[in-house]
C-alpha cells in the first residue's frame, strides 16, 4: 500500500537502478548514466555515460520532507546494487558494488567505456552529516570483481557483520564473468570464498536464515549455477558461514537459468 508520494528535482536526468535505506534516512544516488530524449531523437543513445556530470547522492530523513533533502558529491562512478547501509552517530555508511565507469552503456557519441574500469568492486561510501562538507568519501574494500551483494535481510538498514556477493575469477581468461562467492565481515574483509569449475557461472546469491531466532549469518545461500560444458543449471545450496567448502547440496534444474538471474527468498507463512 502506498502511503506517501513525493517528487524532487535531481541534479540531472539519471538512470537510477536502486536507492538506499537506513534506520532513519533515505539516500538517492544520481550517477552519470544520463537519460536524454533529445539525444535519442537524434539517433544517439537514449542513456549514455557522461562522467563529467559527477556523482551525487541525496540524503533525507525517512520521516522528513524532500524540501530538506541534502546533496553530497563525489568522483564519478556507477552503482547498480547496494549491500547494506547504516548509521554511526552523525555518519551514514553504505557498502556498494561500485564501477569506475559504467558497463553496458556507451558515451553519448557511441564510443565504449573502458572495460578495465567497467568492473564493480566492494566500496564503502561515508557521509558525514555533521561535517562542513558536501563531499562523501569512496573507499574500495577489495580488489576482486563482483556484483549482486546480499546480507542477512534481518539486518537491512542496520549495521551488519556478514555479507556475500558473486565474484569473478582473476585467474581465468574470461575474467569478468561471475563464477564464485565471497563472504565478508562487517568491515568488508574476506571471511571465505569459493570458485566454480572453469567456464561455469553463478547468479545472485540469496540468504535464507536457519530459523527466525538464528544468529545473524546462520543459514544458507542459494544461487543458480550454469554448467557450461553441459548447458544446464543447478540450484546450489551453501552453508552461509562456510562457503569455502562449496555447495552442501545441488538440485539439478529441468531448464537452463540465464546468467544474471536474481530474486528474493520468501519463507512459508
Amino acid at each position: 500500500m502506498v502511503t506517501r508520494f513525493d517528487r524532487f528535482d535531481a541534479p540531472y536526468a539519471s538512470m537510477v537502478h536502486d536507492f538506499i535505506v537506513t534506520e532513519n534516512h533515505l539516500l538517492f544516488p544520481i550517477l552519470p548514466i544520463t537519460g536524454s530524449m533529445e539525444r535519442a531523437m537524434r539517433g544517439k543513445p537514449a542513456y549514455a555515460w557522461e562522467p563529467e556530470k559527477g556523482a551525487y547522492v541525496g540524503v533525507m530523513k525517512r520521516n522528513g520532507s524532500t524540501k530538506d533533502l541534502v546533496w553530497f558529491r563525489a568522483e564519478s562512478c556507477y552503482v547498480f546494487h547496494v549491500m547494506n547501509a547504516w548509521e554511526e552517530g552523525d555518519k551514514i555508511i553504505a557498502d556498494v558494488m561500485q564501477f569506475e565507469e559504467a558497463p553496458l552503456f556507451t558515451h553519448p557519441d557511441g564510443s565504449p567505456t573502458d572495460p578495465a574500469k567497467s568492473r564493480a568492486r566492494l566500496c564503502r561510501w561515508t557521509f558525514d552529516l555533521a561535517g562542513n562538507t558536501d563531499r562523501f568519501t569512496q573507499t574500495y574494500l577489495d580488489d576482486i570483481t563482483g556484483e549482486f551483494p546480499r546480507i542477512d535481510d534481518r539486518r537491512g538498514g542496520l549495521k551488519s557483520t556478514h555479507g556475500w556477493y558473486a565474484c569473478a575469477n582473476h585467474d581465468l581468461p574470461m575474467f569478468g564473468a561471475l563464477s564464485g562467492i565471497v563472504h565478508v565481515d562487517g568491515k568488508g574483509s574476506r571471511l571465505g570464498s569459493y570458485l566454480l569449475p572453469a567456464g561455469d557461472t553463478i547468479s545472485e546469491p540469496v540468504f535464507v536464515e536457519r530459523g527466525k531466532d538464528a544468529a545473524e549469518g546462520d543459514g544458507w545461500l542459494l544461487a543458480a549455477v550454469w554448467r557450461a560444458r553441459e548447458n544446464r543449471s543447478d540450484l546450489a545450496v551453501f552453508n552461509a558461514t562456510d562457503v569455502d567448502s562449496g555447495p552442501v547440496a545441488l538440485v539439478q534444474l529441468g531448464h537452463r537459468v540465464p546468467d544474471g538471474f536474481h530474486g528474493n527468498w520468501v519463507g512459508a507463512a
